[in-house]
C-alpha cells in the first residue's frame, strides 16, 4: 500500500516509474541498490539494514508519505524474545517519530 502511495505521489508530478527490478525482500534490495542495479524508497525503520547491507540512505522530503500502522498481540499471552524486542523497536521508532 505504501509503495501505491508513493507511486501515485511521484507519477502525479513526473509521470509514470519504470521498474526494471522489484522484489518484496528489503534485503535483497538493500543488496541490488549496493550493486548498482538502481533505487529504491524503503521504510526509516530499516535504514540501519540498508547501511548494513552497503547502500546509501537518503531522508525522502517530498512527497511525504505515511502510513499507520497497529501492533497486535493476544491480552494474555507472554511474548516470545523476538517478539518482544521487534514490540520494543517499534514502539521506540514510534516515539522518535513523534506519534
Amino acid at each position: 500500500a505504501v509503495r501505491l502511495l508513493l507511486e501515485h505521489a511521484i507519477e502525479s508530478r513526473h509521470g509514470r516509474l519504470s521498474v526494471a527490478f522489484e522484489s518484496h525482500q528489503l534485503s535483497t534490495i538493500g543488496r541490488m541498490v549496493a550493486n548498482g542495479l538502481g533505487v529504491s524508497a524503503v521504510p526509516s525503520l530499516c535504514i540501519e539494514q540498508m547501511q548494513e547491507l552497503g547502500a546509501c540512505c537518503v531522508p525522502l522530503v517530498e512527497p511525504r508519505i505515511e502510513r499507520r500502522i497497529g501492533l497486535m498481540m493476544l491480552a494474555d499471552h507472554k511474548l516470545s524474545a523476538a517478539a518482544q524486542a521487534l514490540r520494543e523497536v517499534l514502539i521506540e521508532h514510534a516515539r522518535e517519530q513523534g506519534a
